[in-house]
């Protein structure tokens, strides 16, 4: 093939079997294809149609910054899947996979279909640019969530958690939503700080926003603290998707002697160049200043106490929206157990009320984490 466009696949071991007639080396790939990422019994096709998705390329590029395609591109491209139609489309080999799950998103897998049934070259290089302007190419358009410990890695298994299971932080929960509801809308939005006790529901909500805006284009990237200095390198990089990206700090709390809370300001608000619309920031800690602060750092002269608070709260002060959660008093904490109790139809009385304070005086204090403890733990009898 002569391929200007899309010719990086011709470097692919299987597609190369495909054009040399190897049975063995195409038989070898495709069933190892089909058992990891494949959803359609055309294993031939779909494999094709899943390299070039995830082609890196000029056009793919473009289409998933949302840039303008010009004719001149456009009829190369095409002139390209007319060559790749031909001849690798018209193959066929039946493999049907075992049917694991695979992990990637719902919108993901249904495009990757569409592309693989396309009926003829014109169809298939305009689902492919539709696949792109939507999804982007490569491991960010596959998933929902990533790890993100200097490189992605994809995150196939997400927690399941919805706001309906969120008792008794109503206001927070609202707040969460409103902003992401713009994020994801393409409006202006905040990062936002969750601080407070423990267990009162600060991860679990943002966890929840992902089940709730996934299928607006929203993605999450669970980032440790060792790694906040590459923000700046990643965030140039999502700013060319045309997904929704919120990195997550979970648990984020830094000590007086540790560094990576400048690379953290410099990152939210702190470069020359603007940070891109489709990043934010969610952070959650028991601190509602992030750093620890000793008696000492108060010491030394009034100029001296100044700067260091300044220091201090200059970072928290980058975050939009700072929403406390409040470890609940006993007649919220035993709501909050009525309320999980309901959902497994168990009304709660006299004897459950005792249990519960019970367990919350033996487990942890009272906090949303103990009361779904002590639901599960309960309807585990």
């Amino acid at each position: 093939m002569e391929l200007c466009i899309f010719n990086k696949i011709e470097d692919d071991l299987c597609i190369k079997g495909i054009l040399e007639k190897d049975n063995v080396i195409v038989l070898r790939n495709i069933i190892e294809f089909s058992e990891t990422e494949g959803v359609t019994s055309s294993a031939i096709k779909e494999y094709v149609a899943t390299r070039l998705a995830n082609d890196d390329n000029i056009l793919s590029r473009l289409a998933q910054a949302g840039k303008f395609i010009g004719d001149d591109l456009y009829r190369l491209a095409k002139f390209d899947i007319e060559q790749i139609y031909r001849k690798l489309f018209s193959t066929q080999i039946k493999y049907a996979p075992s049917g694991n799950p695979i992990g990637f998103s719902n919108g993901y897998v249904a495009s990757i279909r569409a592309i693989t049934e396309s009926k003829s070259a014109q169809e298939l290089l305009d689902l492919l640019i539709e696949h792109y302007r939507k999804f982007g190419s490569g491991i960010l358009a596959k998933y929902n969530a990533f790890r993100y410990d200097g490189e992605l890695i994809g995150v196939s298994n997400t927690d399941d958690i919805t706001f309906d299971s969120l008792v008794g932080i109503e206001y927070q929960k609202q707040v969460l939503i409103d902003n992401t509801k713009a994020f994801v809308s393409g409006k202006a939005a905040n990062n936002v700080l969750l601080f407070g006790d423990r267990g009162t529901g600060k991860s679990s909500s943002v966890k929840a926003l992902l089940n709730m805006f996934c299928d607006d284009g929203l993605r999450i990237i669970e980032m440790p603290k060792h790694c906040i200095k590459d923000i700046p390198s990643l965030s140039k990089v999502l700013a060319e998707s045309p997904n929704k990206y919120i990195i997550f700090l979970d648990d984020l709390t830094f000590e007086s002697h540790e560094t990576e809370y400048r690379a953290l300001k410099v990152a939210m608000e702190g470069q020359l160049q603007a940070n891109p619309t489709n990043v934010l920031i969610y952070a959650t800690s028991n601190r509602r200043h992030l750093i620890r602060e000793n008696w000492s750092d108060r010491e030394g002269g009034e100029i001296h106490v100044n700067d260091q608070m300044q220091e201090t709260l200059s970072l928290s002060e980058r975050f939009g929206i700072s929403l406390v959660f409040s470890a609940p008093n006993q007649k919220e904490y035993l709501n909050i157990v009525s309320e999980m109790l309901k959902k497994h139809n168990i009304q709660m009385n006299a004897d459950i009320e005792k249990e519960a304070v019970v367990w919350q005086m033996n487990y942890g204090g009272r906090s949303a984490r103990c009361a779904k403890q002590f639901v599960t733990s309960y309807i585990a009898k």
